[in-house]
């Protein structure tokens, strides 16, 4: 299914079963007028200017090419278009002439990032939370479900904790899915057997992410417990007909491995690995656990040497990103209170899980235009300092505010600690 949604003089799409989203905006949305209205769609003659560019949000970040005159092929190559949503794609243009979004922000969240439960047993060592008995209240669960239906979100992404702990997380998949939204779970795999696996499908969830630092159980239980698990619940998805793909944190002690998990996923049928970036934690000191900038490098390679599986790179990884395509994307870089807002096991909204600002839950639209946490984390650009706000990727990076908190820096603090001088237009 292909949804499209009005943005600011832009179109936002989602394909569900693709889990890939597009924003168009500037002379691709003028082809994508010509295509909807029965014309060529055709760009060849429209030039290729800085304001018309295409946004995915799996981690890879490209502006149509105006010139080639197949940015409508390639749309349709991709899952985002396809000529049953040719009268949607209609009234979704008539209605971004007058649709207000916050600065620097889509209309509505592209996802909900939802903490379902703190509970934990595994206790990973890199865990930056506090794993205590908290589950979230499910009406309050159920409600925020009902207001992200209506401000037409996309995706509601499951989290924890271990979110297969939570009491109610069958029922909730199954109210996401029959809102029309795409469901998916992170998870270190505990609990996850073949009779919970087709509960969970048959709810209507549509993909599942396993925690693995590692190849083998030594790398692996350097920064994460439940290995067993995470393997138990690969060999489990091998052979199931869910999308499920590696959830793989970047780090010192296990960089040179990474290389043998690409292996290890692929072998089991991963559809991806995604790759996060290392966020402090109480447990251990970051600056030991960090890439440094010769590990930045390797990581890069292995990225680019990668077959036969998708390799998608977080968007905290926002500096990674940007290197690695040499271009500025507008809504590449931290999506917090951009793209995507999160909701915490007590109930409250965050623009991101791993910064503690919380506010109180209630009015998911109120949020996300009056929030003062949100209004911040949109205005890095104008008061960040260095060695950021020189940067050209400024606009297309913003920097981790999880990584810059976690130095002792305020929160418009540069990132110190990032290895590129991004020079690029």
């Amino acid at each position: 299914m292909i949804k499209v949604r009005a943005e600011q003089k832009a179109l936002l799409f989602w394909n569900s079963e693709l889990s890939r989203t597009a924003y168009i905006s500037g002379e691709e949305l003028s082809a994508l007028r010509d295509w909807a209205g029965g014309r060529s769609g055709r760009s060849d003659d429209r030039g290729d200017r800085a304001d018309g560019h295409s946004y995915r949000s799996d981690g890879v970040n490209s502006r149509a090419d105006g010139r080639s005159g197949g940015f409508i092929d390639r749309l349709m190559s991709l899952g985002i278009i396809n000529d049953s949503v040719k009268e949607d794609v209609k009234e979704a243009i008539a209605a971004s002439d007058t649709a207000i979004a916050p600065p620097r922000s889509f209309c509505a969240p592209e996802s909900l990032h939802i903490e379902l439960t703190s509970k934990c047993p595994v206790n990973c060592p890199q865990c930056y939370k506090e794993c205590d008995d908290t589950d979230l209240p499910s009406e309050l669960l159920f409600e925020v479900i009902r207001q992200a239906d209506e401000m037409d979100v996309f995706q509601i992404a499951l989290g924890g904790g271990e979110p297969l702990l939570y009491p109610q997380i069958i029922g909730a998949i199954a109210e996401i899915s029959r809102c029309g939204m795409g469901s998916s779970i992170t998870t270190s795999g505990l609990r996850l057997d073949g009779a919970f696996l087709t509960e969970l499908k048959t709810a209507g969830l549509k993909h599942i992410q396993i925690s693995l630092n590692g190849s083998r159980e030594e790398i692996h239980s350097r920064s994460r417990g439940g290995y067993e698990y995470g393997m138990a619940a690969l060999k489990l998805l091998k052979d199931s007909n869910i999308s499920f793909g590696v959830n793989w944190v970047a780090r010192m002690d296990n960089i040179d491995d990474f290389p043998q998990l690409i292996e290890t996923a692929r072998s089991h049928r991963a559809s991806n690995i995604n790759i996060l970036r290392y966020k402090p934690s109480p447990k251990e000191n970051y600056q030991d656990v960090r890439l440094t900038p010769e590990k930045m490098d390797s990581l890069e390679s292995f990225i680019s040497d990668a077959k036969g599986i998708r390799v998608k790179v977080d968007s905290a990884f926002s500096n990674l990103l940007c290197h690695i395509n040499q271009r500025v994307s507008y809504f590449s870089g931290c999506g917090a209170g951009r793209r995507f807002i999160a909701v915490d096991a007590d109930g409250f909204y965050r623009p991101c899980s791993h910064v503690g600002m919380s506010e109180a839950s209630g009015d998911l639209r109120g949020t996300w235009y009056n929030s003062a946490n949100l209004t911040l984390f949109r205005s890095i650009p104008d008061r960040i300092s260095e060695p950021c706000s020189s940067c050209a990727a400024l606009n297309a990076c913003y920097g981790c505010r999880a990584v810059v908190l976690g130095q002792g820096e305020g929160f418009f603090g540069g990132d110190r600690t990032c290895p590129y001088e991004l020079n690029f237009i």
